[in-house]
C-alpha cells in the first residue's frame, strides 16, 4: 500500500482538480478534505487520504471565473496597457505573449508584429483590436486566466522592467534563436529550432500536420524525451573526465535546470526536469551511502511531479499536454517492467535488444496516451509506433547538432557547418515524416468517446492483471 499512497494522492488530486474546473464550489471541499484526512491520520487508511487529496484539488480550481461584463465590453477595447508577463514567442508574422492589465484586472493572449521588441516585465501600449474566442479555444484560454486576445498593430514599451531571472532567460533565450537562424535558416532551421528550444510558432502548418498525422508530434512537443536526450548526452561526455556520478549528476541538474526555462518551461519539461531533480538527489544520497538502491522507485518521482505541477496550476489536469506527458511515461514506468524480465528481451541478441526496448516503450506510450488522442483529435496514427524506432534516435541526432551549431556560434564556424546539417539531417528527417504522412491508413478516424472505451478497457486490463499476479 506504500507504493500506491503517493500515485493515489496524484491522481485523487487531478480528478479533484478537473472536477472542480468543470463545476466548481469555491473552497467549500476544505471542509470534508479536513475531517477525511483527520480519519486517515487516526485511520492510517490511504483511501481516505486519496479523498482528501480529491477534495483540495476540487477546492484549489476556480473554474471559469472570467467576468461577464468585462467579456461583453472586450470586442469594443481599441487600446491596452499592461505588464508582459510571459516569454514571447516568436511566429512567422508576430510574436505572441501574456499580458496583464491591472486597470482592467485581465489578462489577455497579445499577438503583436515580429519587430515589436518587448521582454518580460516591460510595460507596454498596445493599439489593435480585442476578440473573445468562443468554442474549445476560448475555454482553454479561459481556464487559464485569459480573458480574450488582442491583435496589437502597434506596440510601444512605456516602462521597460526591471532586472529578473524571466528577463535573463529572454534575453539568452533570444540570442540562441538567433544565432540558429543564421547557422541553419529555412524550413530546416525552423524545425531545429522547434526541436531544441520549443519555437514551434515559426514552424508552417503543413509540418505540424505532417508531424501529427504520422503518430509523431510529440517529438515536436518538447518533454522528457527531449530532456533525456540532451542529459544523457551530457552525462556520457562528463564520464569522458572520469567524474564521479554524484558529481555528473550535480552538473547535469544543473544544466536541466538552466534549459528548461529556456525551452519555454512547458507543463511537459517541468514534469521532466523535477523527475530528474529527484533522480539526481537520490543519485547523490547513495554515492554516500544514506540510502539504499532498492529504494528509488520512479513512479513515486511521477506522483511527486504531478502533484506538484497540479498545486501550481490546478487547470492543467484538463490540458491535453499534461494529460499526454504525465499519462505517456506512467506508461512507460508502468510497462518496462513486463518488457524488462521477459524471456524473449534475454533471448534477443545484444544488437536487436535496443531495438526491440525502443519499440517497446514506444507501444507502452503509445497505448497510454492512446485515448486522449484519440478523443482530442478524432484519429489515431497507427504508424507512430515503428516511426519512433528511426526518428527518436534521428532526433537526438538534429538536437545534438544544434547543440554544436550553438557553441561554434561564437567562432564564426557555425554557418558553414549549419548548412550540412540542414541538408543531410534535417531535410531528410522531415521528407520521412511526410512520407509517413502520406501513406494510406496513416490516420484511421475514432468516433467521440472512444477515450471512455480506452479507459474501461485500461481498467478492465489492470483487472486481469491484478487477479493474475494474486
Amino acid at each position: 500500500m506504500h507504493r500506491a499512497l503517493l500515485p493515489g494522492m496524484a491522481l485523487g488530486l487531478g480528478m479533484g482538480c478537473a472536477g472542480g474546473t468543470l463545476a466548481p464550489l469555491g473552497p467549500w471541499p476544505l471542509v470534508p478534505a479536513a475531517v477525511l484526512l483527520a480519519l486517515a491520520l487516526v485511520l492510517r487508511s490511504a483511501p481516505l487520504i486519496w479523498a482528501a487529496l480529491l477534495c483540495v484539488g476540487w477546492a484549489l480550481s476556480p473554474g471559469d471565473v472570467s467576468d461577464v461584463r468585462l467579456v461583453a465590453q472586450l470586442p469594443l477595447l481599441r487600446e491596452v496597457r499592461g505588464v508582459v508577463a510571459s516569454l514571447p514567442e516568436h511566429h512567422e508574422a508576430t510574436i505572441s505573449f501574456r499580458l496583464w492589465a491591472s486597470h482592467l484586472g485581465a489578462a489577455f493572449l497579445v499577438y503583436a508584429p515580429r519587430d515589436a521588441d518587448v521582454a518580460p516585465g516591460d510595460e507596454v501600449s498596445l493599439r489593435g483590436r480585442c476578440e473573445v474566442p468562443a468554442g474549445g479555444w476560448g475555454r482553454y484560454l479561459r481556464l487559464r486566466g485569459i480573458s480574450g486576445v488582442f491583435w496589437a498593430e502597434g506596440a510601444e514599451v512605456v516602462a521597460p522592467g526591471r532586472s529578473s531571472l524571466w528577463r535573463w532567460f529572454h534575453r539568452i533565450r533570444a540570442a540562441l534563436l538567433s544565432a540558429m537562424g543564421r547557422a541553419c535558416p529555412g524550413e530546416a532551421g525552423a524545425t531545429l529550432r522547434a526541436l531544441l528550444l520549443g519555437a514551434r510558432g515559426e514552424l508552417e502548418p503543413g509540418i505540424r500536420e505532417g508531424f501529427r498525422h504520422a503518430g509523431v508530434a510529440h517529438l515536436l512537443a518538447l518533454s522528457g524525451l527531449h530532456l533525456g536526450i540532451i542529459a544523457y548526452g551530457l552525462w556520457r561526455a562528463l564520464g569522458l573526465f572520469r567524474l564521479r556520478r554524484d558529481v555528473r549528476y550535480l552538473i547535469a541538474a544543473a544544466v536541466v535546470a538552466l534549459y528548461v526555462p529556456l525551452a519555454g518551461a512547458r507543463i511537459s519539461l517541468v514534469r521532466a526536469g523535477i523527475m530528474f531533480g529527484f533522480l539526481g538527489l537520490f543519485e547523490v544520497l547513495w554515492e554516500r551511502g544514506l540510502v539504499l538502491r532498492d529504494w528509488y522507485d520512479p513512479l513515486q518521482g511521477l506522483s511527486a511531479a504531478a502533484i506538484l505541477v497540479l498545486l501550481i496550476w490546478p487547470w492543467s489536469a484538463l490540458d491535453l499536454g499534461f494529460q499526454l506527458s504525465f499519462a505517456a511515461t506512467g506508461g512507460i514506468i508502468l510497462g518496462w517492467p513486463l518488457w524488462r524480465d521477459s524471456r524473449w528481451r534475454a533471448k534477443l541478441p545484444r544488437f536487436l535488444r535496443s531495438a526491440g526496448d525502443l519499440l517497446w516503450v514506444s507501444l507502452c506510450a503509445q497505448g497510454a496516451t492512446l485515448g486522449f488522442v484519440g478523443s482530442a483529435f478524432g484519429h489515431i496514427s497507427p504508424y507512430g509506433i515503428l516511426a519512433n524506432l528511426f526518428l527518436i534516435p534521428w532526433t537526438g541526432l538534429i538536437i545534438w547538432a544544434g547543440v554544436l551549431l550553438l557553441a561554434l556560434s561564437p567562432l564564426g564556424l557555425a554557418a558553414a557547418l549549419g548548412g550540412a546539417v540542414g541538408r543531410y539531417l534535417v531535410d531528410p528527417y522531415l521528407a520521412a515524416v511526410r512520407f509517413l504522412a502520406g501513406l494510406p491508413g496513416a490516420t484511421l478516424p475514432v468516433g467521440r468517446h472512444f477515450g471512455l472505451w480506452c479507459a474501461f478497457a485500461a481498467l478492465v486490463f489492470t483487472a486481469f492483471w491484478s487477479c493474475r499476479r494474486g
